[in-house]
């Protein structure tokens, strides 16, 4: 993040957190309530001289995208605790309990958005429509790796007050942005590049995370 405003000193930088930042010595709380320069979880800012806010929620999941798998809560759970990064972060309940906060929030920043009739941008990690997702018959692990993806009751959100954009993360697939329904999708993330996984098409993260990068015009 310092890195970014040292390269772009001009330019007003906004962050959410990923579940990979989530596993680094950040708690729960600190994720909800942090006041770091750029934080926008749970936040909004608006742009000057425009109608445009950008609300920013960092997101979570209740295993409603891996609908296609006959697997009750607790088996997602367990696997996740056997098999997924997000094992390691600590969070004092349940995941759907997590996400119906999320939820709460999001909506919340929906309707307060509407009174001044705002142009709404929201920025999330995790994946905001169902589209997104990729499910297989053969591949067993991706298929229940879908239930840590988001939530069908986000994307239902972001259909019922026709969010203008949404910019986000988590899945590594390349995306054009696109358009479902009334809103715009912009996926930007960079993706693996280490000795278990090379996801990149260039040789050093500058240039990916610029080949990645999403425009959106403001008038």
């Amino acid at each position: 993040m310092r890195d970014l405003k040292k390269k772009v000193v001009s330019t007003t930088v906004l962050f959410i957190a990923g579940n990979h930042d989530m596993i680094r010595n950040v708690t729960y709380e600190e994720l909800e309530e942090g006041n770091w320069p750029g934080y926008l979880n749970n936040r909004f800012v608006d742009i000057p001289n425009t109608d445009i806010r950008i609300i920013g929620i960092n997101g979570w999941y209740d295993y409603s995208f891996a609908s296609n798998v006959a697997k009750s809560k607790s088996d997602f759970y367990h696997w996740k605790q056997t098999y997924w990064i997000d094992s390691q972060i600590s969070q004092p309940m349940s995941d759907i309990e997590r996400e119906n906060i999320v939820l709460q929030e999001l909506e919340k920043q929906l309707i307060a958005a509407k009174n001044p009739s705002k142009k709404v941008i929201v920025m999330t990690h995790f994946v905001p429509n169902q589209k997104f997702i990729r499910y297989t018959k053969d591949f067993r692990f991706w298929n229940m790796a879908n239930a840590m993806m988001g939530s069908v009751r986000f994307q239902a959100l972001i259909d019922q007050y026709a969010v203008d954009s949404v910019i986000f993360g988590h899945i590594h697939n390349r995306y054009a942005p696109m358009k479902i329904k009334a809103t715009w999708y912009y996926n930007g993330a960079v993706g693996y590049h280490n000795h278990h996984h090379n996801e990149w098409q260039s040789a050093d993260f500058i240039t990916e995370w610029q080949h990645q990068l999403k425009f959106i015009q403001i008038n």
